[in-house]
């Protein structure tokens, strides 16, 4: 599990890195309209789009970081409150629900992307590359809770979730 942990703390973190990228250039192509409206009295066709699509793919790529990092809600106030054997039975739990919950979305997913046909207008890509980070996320939150379900057996415990504050 060393090798699995580590491979998807490296994918976390360019993940992480292409959410980052996205917002910047969903700002950077807002700013440029904004300006060319300004100065130019009209805006640039394709600022919508393009921010679409990024926003987009921040959204999905991120997915998967707030899964990793333990950045998700959760509530398990009453989980807490049983002994350490029930916790972990209830945590093994909730790891084959989400893996299979995410098995069954990645076996639908050849369908749904034959489904998106045609290209986004004034982006030039087809519209199934929307889904793309969505399915790859799916696949390694599902690694993720594959990882966390083979810790819990061994018996190590629960990585720390982070509070309403901390965030």
């Amino acid at each position: 599990m060393p090798v699995l942990d580590r491979i998807l703390a490296v994918i976390d973190r360019l993940f992480l890195v292409g959410a980052n990228a996205a917002l910047f250039a969903m700002l950077l192509v807002t700013a440029l309209n904004v300006a060319s409206r300004a100065f130019l009295g009209q805006g640039v066709v394709w600022a919508f789009p393009i921010s679409i699509v990024c926003f987009v793919w921040m959204s999905f790529l991120g997915f998967f970081v707030v899964y990793r990092q333990n950045k998700d809600i959760t509530v398990d106030f009453l989980l807490n409150a049983t002994p350490p054997p029930v916790r972990r039975a209830g945590r093994m739990l909730v790891d084959i629900a989400v893996i299979a919950l995410l098995l069954i979305i990645l076996r639908e997913a050849p369908e749904l992307i034959q489904r998106q046909v045609g290209n986004i207008e004034m982006v030039g890509i087809q519209r199934y590359w929307l889904s793309v980070p969505f399915f790859v996320s799916c696949g390694l939150i599902a690694l993720h809770f594959f990882s966390d379900f083979v810790h819990a057996i061994k018996g190590h415990p629960e990585p720390e979730h982070h509070h309403v504050g901390d965030i």
